[in-house]
């Protein structure tokens, strides 16, 4: 019976990550197509990363590898618009492999005591529970911020802005957003691996892997990394303070496993603040909020139809806050990164890009990804009242609606910002 549901729970998770896989490689292909020629759609930033990965100057400068040395590899036997292509749903398929791994491992069945296993499998762990949390992270990989139909060329409440001053934590035009997601899935979550015994006990098996993920996410993109490092900054002092300083040598020793990230840091943003482009770039500034507000001066409504899935389920999981810190730790991020968005900002001519919205985007991500873990759990124990567990579903399955209805948009060659022709934009 064991065997038979882990091979019912492959064979439907590939057919879920074929078909997703085959819908993504056809959108992000058909952005590199029209990538010089965004008049006629599938508008994206994907065009400076080919150029990057071919050694031709973009105006940009990306000091982060990873996702591009993939290319260049792939660009030796295919051509470019193909090989970033394949870069590309090769990470974000990897991004969903991740989730799949944590997700069953943090609702995996308690398996019974000996005396009372009568049978293969352990009780309660049936096929269908498999194919719900499959479901569910294609969900969550699918979710996008609420949105209305159009009439005409406005569409409410925002007007003619469906993405910027909102967000959501599926950007599908943005190709390193999705290339760093693989690692930023697993540092997330082999943080906590770190958390529970390096107080007591040093795992070097478990610090590694946190470090190895964290660079390797900071060496994708670093929009994560700076929400999270700030974040798990947080958690760690907070801890070290409650044990009254008792627990600093080991605190120490995991700051050390951050040391190869900080690095890293220093070099991407070494063109910040240094003196050779003191023309061009100006450093981080304190912004207050005028930035996002200048892009939608509705934030705080923005922030519901972005977060509302999470939102609702926070009133009937409030309680949790205190339990598990999984779920605590990813409202801290999503904070941490909400005010990272709004307070500071680069300067020179980077300041209108908005560059720590990504983090922000991120925050979304992780908090709606604990949500559903949290609701899983929930639905799974039967501890929530079947009508609030209804009313939660129902919100999680309108950002899915939403998600799958602007993906379709794009899929479409529609704008990823206005859901409107490109050509009706000039």
């Amino acid at each position: 019976m064991k065997n038979k549901t882990r091979i019912i729970d492959i064979i439907i998770f590939v057919a879920f990550l074929a078909v997703f896989l085959t819908f993504f490689a056809r959108l992000v292909y058909c952005q590199t197509i029209y990538a010089e020629m965004t008049e006629r759609g599938y508008n994206s930033d994907i065009l400076a990363y080919m150029q990057e990965m071919q050694g031709i100057d973009s105006g940009y400068s990306f000091p982060y590898p990873v996702f591009f040395a993939i290319g260049r590899f792939f660009n030796l036997f295919l051509p470019i618009d193909r090989a970033i292509t394949v870069a590309e749903v090769l990470l974000n398929g990897l991004a969903i492999v991740i989730s799949k791994y944590y997700f069953e491992k943090l609702l995996a069945v308690k398996a019974p005591a000996e005396k009372d296993t009568a049978a293969n499998a352990p009780s309660g762990d049936k096929w269908y529970r498999h194919v719900i949390i499959t479901a569910a992270i294609f969900g969550c990989f699918m979710m996008s911020m609420w949105w209305l139909p159009r009439f005409g060329k406005v569409t409410l409440p925002f007007k003619d802005q469906v993405f910027y001053g909102t967000y959501s934590g599926n950007p599908w035009h943005n190709a390193t957003y999705i290339a760093t997601r693989p690692f930023a899935i697993g540092c997330f979550f082999s943080f906590f691996d770190v958390l529970a015994s390096y107080e007591k006990k040093f795992s070097a098996k478990d610090h590694i892997v946190f470090s190895v993920f964290l660079l390797l996410t900071t060496l994708t993109k670093p929009s994560f990394t700076l929400v999270f490092v700030s974040a798990s900054g947080i958690v760690l002092l907070v801890k070290l303070f409650v044990s009254k300083f008792k627990n600093i040598r080991n605190s120490l020793i995991l700051a050390a496993f951050y040391v190869p990230t900080f690095i890293a840091l220093i070099i991407q943003f070494g063109g910040v603040f240094g003196s050779g482009n003191s023309e061009a770039e100006h450093g981080i500034g304190f912004d207050g909020f005028r930035l996002w507000t200048s892009i939608n001066p509705n934030v705080i409504p923005a922030v519901f139809y972005a977060n509302v899935f999470s939102i609702v389920c926070l009133v009937f999981f409030a309680k949790e806050i205190l339990k598990d810190e999984r779920y605590r730790f990813s409202l801290i991020l999503f904070a941490t990164a909400f005010l990272e968005a709004g307070l500071l900002c680069e300067k020179g001519f980077r300041y209108s890009h908005f560059n720590f919205s990504w983090g922000y985007m991120h925050g979304i991500f992780f908090l709606e990804m604990m949500t559903l873990i949290k609701l899983l759990e929930a639905t799974f124990s039967r501890k929530l009242k079947p009508v609030f567990a209804v009313i939660c579903w129902l919100f999680f399955a309108s950002q899915v609606a939403a998600g799958v209805m602007y993906f379709a948009g794009m899929y479409r060659g529609l704008d990823y910002n206005t859901l409107l022709p490109a050509i009706w934009l000039g």
